[in-house]
């Protein structure tokens, strides 16, 4: 699509034109000596960036009573062009407004309504432009996908999605009949059209579309996003494990994003590699909420030695004992009583634990294997208060006690 500079540019030409020539064809009405010669100053002014001059010259025969219609029709036209070339969009817009107050020929009607269109949308009053841009595409004898597209802008920033996919939808499809790429931002404003309704089948489409003429990393991602919307997984991690392949992953959300569906999916291995691989690149940050995730991934993968250095850092960044409770589990798992009787107390001290009684359990279970049996019966004390786990609570305190009246009698019988 043509950048509104050079645009504006190529429509000064067709001014230039008009007054130099199209003006002499047949059926189009001629400009009177003066106004020829003062449109032709004004214009030099113009390219010699002189644009108060260029005004000024323009100003001083707007109002002439000799003027026909054709040369104010000209003579406005052109004061249009130079106000937007002053960044005066508004000023330029009832310029170019005041052409159509006269009868002028197709040629001019045509090239008015196609600046005033755009001068419109760089000022982003889009119902205003559409009239204009209908009214270009009614008469174009070439371009037509352009205006196709200006059109689905304008109808896509007053949200009439179906309309600018339809326009959309006619310019991508002249191209491709052509054997000519449709243009990248026609394609990417398609998609977001099709975002916008809902139409997840048919923007996938789109995308790989985009994948098969512009092949950029963002673009994977886009469709792997727009599988998990349909709830495709197996495409979603297929599309993912090859971004992963090629390196296209590039932010935290993506890395996360992946580790959270291999998690989901029952493959909490898979989860961890993209979690450390995403923090060796410095991408994924070592934050509570990451850490917990990688130790929770480690955990479930049942690779408890792993969960800990993940679980000592974060720990060691939270304020509450969830995770030094967790710590604790997975140093229980380990076998490592004194470590685990540790962290779980730290854990209960620190409080705002969900599971209270399972970490009074485990921590009763860490201090038995410990021979701490005092201690152990005090921690399945706490735990026999929740009336739910009350029995299980109560076994393990009668095996505790029987535990510790066993040792004291081989002591007993030892001395």
């Amino acid at each position: 699509m043509m950048t509104w500079r050079r645009l504006f540019n190529s429509l000064l030409l067709s001014v230039a034109c008009s007054i130099g020539g199209v003006a002499m064809a047949e059926n189009t009405p001629t400009l009177t000596a003066l106004v020829y010669k003062k449109l032709v100053e004004s214009q030099q002014a113009l390219r010699d960036k002189k644009l108060d001059s260029s005004m000024a010259i323009l100003q001083g025969i707007a109002n002439n009573v000799e003027n026909t219609p054709y040369d104010n029709a000209m003579i406005w036209h052109m004061l249009g062009y130079i106000h937007y070339e002053q960044g005066d969009l508004k000023s330029a817009a009832e310029a170019f407004e005041r052409v159509f107050e006269f009868d002028v020929p197709q040629s001019l009607s045509q090239s008015n309504h196609k600046i005033l269109a755009q001068t419109y949308m760089a000022m982003d009053r889009y119902k205003e432009a559409l009239p204009h841009l209908r009214n270009w595409l009614e008469h174009a004898d070439r371009d037509q996908e352009e205006v196709h597209v200006l059109i689905a802008h304008c109808l896509y920033e007053i949200k009439q999605f179906k309309s600018a996919v339809s326009h959309l939808q006619t310019a991508i499809d002249s191209y491709r009949v052509m054997g000519k790429a449709p243009l990248e931002p026609w394609l990417n404003l398609l998609q977001a059209s099709l975002a916008q309704m809902d139409d997840v089948k048919h923007r996938i489409d789109t995308i790989k579309l985009l994948l098969a003429w512009y092949p950029k990393p963002e673009y994977w991602l886009a469709l792997a996003s727009s599988y998990a919307q349909l709830e495709k997984m197996d495409n979603y991690l297929a599309i993912l494990a090859l971004a992963q392949r090629k390196e296209l992953l590039t932010s935290e959300s993506q890395y996360v994003s992946l580790a959270s569906v291999y998690f989901a999916q029952g493959a909490p291995q898979k989860a961890t590699e993209m979690l450390e691989e995403g923090m060796h690149k410095q991408l994924v940050q070592r934050n509570v909420r990451n850490l917990r995730f990688l130790a929770s991934a480690y955990s479930m993968a049942r690779e408890f030695q792993a969960a800990l250095i993940p679980l000592r850092q974060a720990a060691a960044l939270s304020e509450d004992g969830e995770l030094d409770i967790m710590l604790g589990n997975a140093l229980y798992q380990l076998g490592r009583w004194q470590e685990a009787s540790a962290a779980l107390a730290k854990g209960l001290e620190k409080g705002e634990v969900k599971h209270t009684t399972t970490a009074w359990l485990l921590l009763g279970q860490s201090l038995l294997n410990l021979k701490q049996y005092d201690d152990a019966i005090a921690a399945f004390e706490q735990a026999a208060l929740d009336e739910q786990r009350a029995d299980q609570a109560q076994q393990w305190l009668k095996y505790v006690r029987y535990e510790k009246e066993r040792q004291e009698k081989l002591k007993l019988e030892a001395s």
